[in-house]
């Protein structure tokens, strides 16, 4: 179904990734006007902006106070407010994709295993580890602003990119949000990871700014991997390199 016209105006789209993405409120007629052809580039990169300023803003209110929290205990409310603020749906892509990945099926099977409910022990054991990673980032990343910040900005601007890149050679995503994601030209793509790369120049300095290139590096080659295991470039997929990369960038931050 073609979408309403108009629908693709930045904003349109802009509002769409907020709503379909995050938990943030919008108005309400976002979903009656259709969905979107296409997210775009450049309404994910902005709604990491609005996640990693929302989340900034948080670490930083408890500074505030007049006794400091216990740093674990911070860590573990700005986690909490993180997946509340998502809905943890990049954490269900997560466990759906490494599942289909790790299980040693067919693709058929793989397929199926991804879209079931139901959660099998590679998927706990999966979220468990990257839960403990980001909850480990938070606590140790330096700076801790600047890491905030950027690991969901990022993790959000580079996917554009990287599924371009996965999807060479490949079938363009035909459904599900993997055929959201997926941008008919290079340019808003490669447009938004230089604009990721840049702000983390400028933000954080040169060790940041390479932090940021070691991360689409590592997405790339990690997307690559599990895309080569499962059955097809996929919504799930995206969300594991979502949450793989801000767990990453704040992992790497903390070094």
């Amino acid at each position: 179904m073609n979408p309403p016209e108009g629908r693709d105006r930045f904003l349109d789209r802009l509002l769409f990734a907020l709503s379909f993405l995050t938990r943030l409120p919008v108005p309400s007629g976002v979903h009656e006007a259709g969905m979107p052809s296409r997210l775009g580039a450049i309404p994910l990169l902005a709604t990491g902006l609005i996640l990693g300023g929302l989340l900034s803003l948080a670490a930083w209110l408890p500074t505030l106070l007049p006794r400091p929290l216990p740093s674990f205990l911070q860590a573990f409310l700005l986690l909490f407010l993180w997946i509340a603020l998502t809905g943890a749906l990049h954490l269900d892509g997560v466990a759906d994709s490494l599942e289909a990945a790790l299980v040693p099926v067919s693709i058929e099977e793989k397929r199926r295993i991804r879209k079931d409910p139901r959660k099998g022990v590679y998927a706990i054991v999966s979220l468990n580890l990257l839960l403990l990673g980001k909850w480990i980032g938070l606590l140790l990343a330096n700076p801790e602003p600047t890491a905030i910040f950027l690991a969901p900005f990022l993790s959000r601007g580079f996917l554009p990119l990287l599924v371009k890149i996965l999807s060479r050679g490949r079938p363009a995503p035909s459904g599900g949000l993997g055929a959201l994601l997926f941008e008919p030209g290079w340019p808003p793509p490669f447009f938004a990871a230089l604009t990721g790369v840049l702000v983390a120049f400028g933000t954080g300095g040169g060790r940041v700014g390479l932090a940021s290139l070691l991360l689409l590096g590592g997405l790339w080659i990690a997307g690559r991997q599990v895309l080569n295991r499962s059955d097809g470039l996929s919504g799930d997929l995206a969300g594991l390199l979502i949450e793989g990369g801000e767990t990453s960038l704040l992992l790497i931050l903390s070094l």
